[in-house]
C-alpha cells in the first residue's frame, strides 16, 4: 500500500521486535517516547505503525507530530485496535479498562487524521481480515501444543490459546474491531 521505493526514510512508531522493519530496511532501533520525541519538520517519507496507537491517549497530538515529522505529500500507515458502538458489553468495558486501552471506532479514527490536516484518509475497518488472522494462528498454534510445551509451559500455553479465542469472541460481538488507516500529507499546505 505504500509503494517503497530505496532511499525513502520510513519511521515506525511502536515496532517492537521489528518484524516488519525488516521487510523494509536498514533498521536502527530507538527506545523513546513517540509522545515526546522531537524530529525536524519534514523528516520522513512514511510514518508507519502496527497495534501501538491505541495506548496513547491524546491520539491527536501524536497524529499532528506524524503530520510534521513527513515531508509534502509523505504517507502514513497505521493498524491498530478500534472498538464498535457503544454500549459495549461488560467483558469489553473490563478489558479496555484493565489494558487501559484508548480506543475509537475505525469512522472517529480516520475524522482525527483529518482533523490534523491529513488528505485522501482511508479509514477502513479490516475485522474480518483480523479474525481470520487469529483463526489460523490458533489453529498452528493448537497444532504445535507439542512443540510449544516442549520450550514454554503448558500456562503459557493456555494463555496464549484463551487470549486469542476472547479476541474472537469480542469481534463475534462488535466489541473489538481492528482498523488500517492510509492517509497523506499534503503537497502543498493551504493557508
Amino acid at each position: 500500500m505504500l509503494n517503497l521505493v530505496p532511499g525513502q526514510r520510513v519511521i515506525d512508531v511502536g515496532c517492537g521486535i521489528g518484524g516488519g522493519d525488516f521487510y523494509m530496511a536498514k533498521v536502527q532501533f530507538e527506545i523513546a517516547d513517540a509522545t515526546r520525541r522531537i524530529f525536524p519538520e519534514a523528516s520522513f517519507d512514511v510514518v508507519y505503525s502496527r497495534d501501538t496507537i491505541l495506548h496513547i491517549n491524546d491520539k491527536g497530538a501524536l497524529f499532528r507530530k506524524f503530520y510534521s515529522w513527513l515531508k509534502p505529500g509523505g504517507k502514513l500507515l497505521i493498524t491498530d485496535y478500534c472498538c464498535g458502538d457503544q454500549p459495549w458489553s461488560p467483558m469489553f468495558e473490563d478489558y479496555v479498562k484493565q489494558r487501559s486501552y484508548i480506543l475509537y471506532t475505525p469512522e472517529e479514527y480516520g475524522q482525527l487524521l483529518q482533523k490534523v490536516g491529513f488528505v485522501k484518509v482511508q479509514a477502513l475497518d479490516r475485522t474480518e481480515q483480523f479474525v481470520q488472522v487469529l483463526k489460523k494462528e490458533l489453529e498452528r498454534t493448537q497444532e504445535k501444543k507439542q512443540e510449544f510445551l516442549e520450550r514454554f509451559s503448558e500456562e503459557d500455553y493456555n494463555y496464549i490459546i484463551e487470549g486469542w479465542k476472547e479476541k474472537l469472541h469480542r469481534c463475534s460481538l462488535g466489541d473489538q474491531r481492528w482498523g488500517l488507516f492510509l492517509a497523506e500529507k499534503p503537497l502543498e499546505i493551504m493557508s
